[in-house]
């Protein structure tokens, strides 16, 4: 390779970026341990070698490793150029008489550091915006991946995925108007099952995503809250539909493409956002940081991992490892608080500035909202032991790198700022204090896991819960989060049962794969009309109570998954989402779907329901229509009381909401409407004729309750 065409560049970003004033790519890899890094050239994705080997230099002071390639090396970027890494460390040493495929310079698989460096194994970079192919494409088995044995010194490159770069042209997404995030309504949704039984020739994909756009809009949606759309490997496991293993976080899926040419899977996503911020819709995407679907021991031996990318460029760096307590394994092995093989480390360089590239790259694209998978991980400020600070962490610090990076982040979601927003699941699924709903950083909003609990015991068992537990729900959740706006309120999402299942069956199919028993679930002694009124009891609390509502676009038009409650590895009718019943005049879904859509237009249509100190305009009553003070414990705490009444008013709306959980009638009293006006009803749960919330009129103040359901009553 001519000397001419390499040069160094300090102001390299990571990643391949190109350079038009020196008419070049620049090249940047962040790895502390590694000792000798070349980058690697190639003309085909698969089959062939490289055509260019390249020493990286270590910038000066830092962990950047950089080259630069002349432009007129790589054909003038006419077409997509194919590239990847080789890289040495303390534990597989650079000599210069090394030679691929061999064990030359090699000490061990991994040392006590945790290193895991192989040249004989061709890392991805992880910055790239697309891949060449999946792992699974050429290996299914991913042996040509492993350390283990023979494996470690078999050269893959030929076979490796490989990062693809071409020139991208400059992309502005159409902006959406600015509104306060407490108004929004969130709708869950796995693109391929958006539209994949649509007569479509883009169903499944971006573009299937973009036609339905309008019909997102008119069911009620504000913003769509994606599964995962980072590249995975969906034969991930055996079957990986949903997408939780992410191979690279600056890349979408392939999969997802109509076209699945190079350059296309971008340019296809681009034109679904413009099409959702035409329609007034946000984007949210579903991320993952917490574990990649990278690094893994095999047959629990240490000494055999997967290789693609992170392990091979800095292992110790980029991973939380920990000291092996047992013979099987050999120095430091995977931390997997994350229950997917390993755990990434935010508190070091490399993780730390990906996560934030990663969000201002996706936020560029313009996507509105973040969904921090297992976001616990990002307060983490240890390694060995989980020690979680919500102020000195990532997840503290995220709002400020991101406008270093040039990205708003929303601060308060009673204003209409321009922004991203900051979602966590304040959760993981291990390890000590790993449960910290409501301790995110005050401009964070959260998933609630006591509102979906509740609201499911509510529907399905009250005589589990007490009165304030349902109140606490309506006031926003203040046991965890104060009167700080905070809550994603929710009864079921992907996780789990959908919310046609955990009101038809007592548990979990024991046919299907994963999945667990902890559902709050009930088959309603299978009385239809117990089942409708349970559910629209379940709906009334999300939509009605202080928080961002968030529904799966499936549980509007009552998708069931058949008892399956982990539907990670079906990429079939159990997670497909059929439309078709809730044509039918009068059946059971399209009363559901028209009550859902009309609590949403009401929600949607009221300054009252969705204000941000909702809690403070409640009053509550007993069922003679007195008063009940909000410290009255005794009737608060006390189980045995099966009603309430919140009367919800401020200088223009008012509302009653009469609230049973028993099993029996329930007679209650209204307080007396203001002044000149009267109550009418919108809706009573437990009466199927109650889909439009039309108001009828209501004489009197007296009013009989049918067991556990909840009406509704308006001031006109």
């Amino acid at each position: 390779m001519p000397e001419s065409l390499v040069q160094t560049n300090s102001k390299t970003a990571l990643g391949a970026t190109y350079d038009a004033q020196n008419k070049c790519v620049n090249f940047a890899l962040c790895s502390k341990n590694a000792t000798k890094v070349f980058l690697c050239i190639f003309k085909e994705p698969k089959g062939a070698d490289a055509v260019m080997n390249l020493v990286m230099k270590k910038r000066e002071n830092s962990n950047i490793w950089e080259t630069s390639v002349k432009t007129y090396a790589l054909g003038d970027l006419k077409e997509p150029i194919f590239y990847g890494f080789r890289i040495f460390g303390p534990n597989f040493e650079y000599q210069e008489n090394f030679e691929i495929g061999s064990d030359i310079g090699f000490k061990t698989r991994i040392d006590e550091e945790g290193n895991r460096f192989n040249p004989n194994k061709l890392a991805f970079d992880p910055y790239c915006r697309e891949i060449s192919h999946l792992p699974s494409d050429v290996c299914p088995s991913l042996e040509i991946f492993r350390s283990g044995g023979e494996l470690n010194f078999q050269d893959n490159a030929k076979l490796a995925p490989k990062s693809v770069f071409w020139l991208d042209e400059n992309f502005e997404p159409i902006k959406i108007t600015p509104r306060a995030f407490c108004k929004e309504i969130i709708g869950e949704v796995h693109i391929k099952d958006l539209t994949r039984t649509l007569n479509s020739e883009f169903s499944g994909t971006y573009l299937g995503a973009k036609e339905f756009a309008p019909a997102l809009r008119d069911m009620g949606f504000t913003m769509i809250e994606f599964l995962p759309l980072c590249e995975f490997d969906h034969r991930e496991d055996g079957q990986n539909h949903w997408g939780y293993m992410t191979l690279d976080f600056f890349a979408p899926a392939r999969r997802y493409s109509h076209d699945k040419s190079f350059t296309k899977p971008l340019s296809e996503f681009r034109e679904m956002v413009n099409e959702f911020h035409k329609n007034g819709l946000k984007v949210c995407l579903d991320v993952v940081y917490n574990h990649t679907g990278e690094a893994r021991i095999h047959y629990h031996h240490n000494d055999d991992a997967s290789l693609m990318n992170f392990a091979l460029i800095d292992n110790a760096n980029y991973y939380k490892l920990s000291q092996g307590e047992c013979e099987e394994y050999s120095g430091k092995y995977y931390r997997a608080n994350s229950g997917c093989h390993n755990d990434t480390d935010v508190t070091k360089e490399g993780f730390y500035n990906l996560v934030a590239d990663s969000v201002a790259f996706w936020a560029k694209q313009g996507v509105d909202a973040f969904r921090f998978d297992l976001a616990v991980s990002l307060m983490d400020i240890g390694n060995e032991k989980e020690v979680y600070d919500k102020n000195s962490s990532l997840a503290g610090k995220l709002t400020e790198e991101l406008q270093r990076r040039g990205i708003k982040v929303i601060t308060n979601s009673n204003e209409a700022q321009e922004g991203i927003m900051l979602i966590a699941e304040p959760w993981t699924c291990g390890g000590q204090n790993c449960y910290q709903l409501g301790n995110f950083p005050d401009n964070w909003l959260e998933w609630n896991d006591v509102s979906r609990d509740t609201i499911r015991r509510a529907g399905l068992f009250g005589e589990q819960i007490n009165l304030f537990d349902i109140r606490n729900i309506f006031e926003g959740t203040k046991t965890k989060f104060g009167e700080r706006f905070g809550a994603i309120n929710f009864i079921s999402c992907h996780d789990g049962f959908s919310l046609y299942d955990l009101n038809s069956f007592k548990q979990r199919d024991k046919n299907t794969t994963g999945g667990s028993d902890w559902e709050i679930c009930s088959d309603n002694d299978n009385d239809e009309d117990k089942k409708e009124n349970a559910i629209k009891k379940e709906l009334s609390i999300l939509f009605l109570s202080k928080g961002v509502p968030m529904i799966g676009v499936g549980d509007m038009v009552m998708h069931s998954k058949c008892g399956n409650n982990n539907s990670y590895n079906r990429d079939d009718e159990t997670n497909y989402i059929d439309y078709s019943p809730i044509y039918k005049e009068n059946s059971f879904e399209k009363r559901i779907f028209d009550f859902t859509k009309n609590l949403m237009g009401l929600r949607k249509q009221s300054a009252l329901l969705t204000s941000i100190d909702f809690e403070k305009k409640l009053k509550y009553f007993d069922d003679k229509a007195q008063e009940i003070e909000y410290d009255n414990e005794n009737f608060w705490l006390d189980y045995s009381k099966n009603y309430f009444g919140i009367q919800a008013q401020n200088e223009t709306e008012g509302y009653f909401f009469a609230i049973s959980k028993s099993k029996e009638d329930e007679p209650i009293r209204l307080p007396q409407a203001s002044f000149g006006k009267n109550w009418y009803i919108l809706f009573d749960t437990s009466n199927k004729e109650h889909t439009n919330f039309e108001p009828k009129a209501f004489f009197g103040l007296e009013y009989k309750l049918n067991p556990n359901s909840i009406v509704v009553f308006k001031q006109l």
